[in-house]
């Protein structure tokens, strides 16, 4: 085979329990929530294990566990330690190009125009649009009750602003 045709997921670390989870130091930005399912090798092979599929991802102290097809006790999963997880190129779900609101006007329902997006804070809740215009700087929530239309193609998006988001004498 074509070493072009695999991808590095990562390499095992250390094991996680007594049933067979690892942690795995991941190689790029894949996105996890598609890979259960995915075929994997072990690079170089394990005498107990060489190759497997990817039963489950779950976040960690210190990153993602994997589990592993056929690696459900603690001695296979130590025999893991240090090999690179590599999956066919073909069988990686194409990524979602991430969403970029900057430079995006924003109206809202009651007050018209707000301005653009110049920034993005993320917290841990949810994002939060930094928009400049005629009332100054407004910090949107980006959540369901607040942003109610995006307009990629035409770089716009419709809020319906929360009570208190804005100073309403301006």
């Amino acid at each position: 085979m074509d070493a072009e045709a695999f991808v590095e997921i990562g390499r095992v670390t250390k094991t996680h329990g007594l049933n067979g989870e690892v942690s795995v130091i991941v190689t790029g930005d894949l996105p996890f929530e598609s890979l259960p399912g995915v075929a994997v090798w072990f690079v170089p092979p394990s005498h107990a294990v060489r190759t497997s599929r990817i039963e489950g991802i779950r976040p960690g102290p210190k990153g993602p566990l994997f589990a592993f097809e056929g690696v459900d006790d603690i001695t296979t999963a130590d025999a893991l330690r240090g090999r690179l997880v590599l999956a066919r190129a073909e069988d990686i779900p194409e990524m979602e190009p991430e969403f970029d609101p900057v430079g995006f006007s924003v109206t809202d329902d009651e007050r018209g125009d707000l301005g653009r997006v110049t920034d993005v804070i993320v917290t841990g809740a949810n994002d939060v649009w930094v928009v400049e215009g005629p009332f100054g700087e407004v910090l949107i929530p980006v959540i369901c009750d607040v942003v109610l239309d995006v307009d990629e193609d035409a770089m716009t998006a419709r809020v319906k602003l929360l009570p208190g988001l804005i100073e309403e004498g301006r």
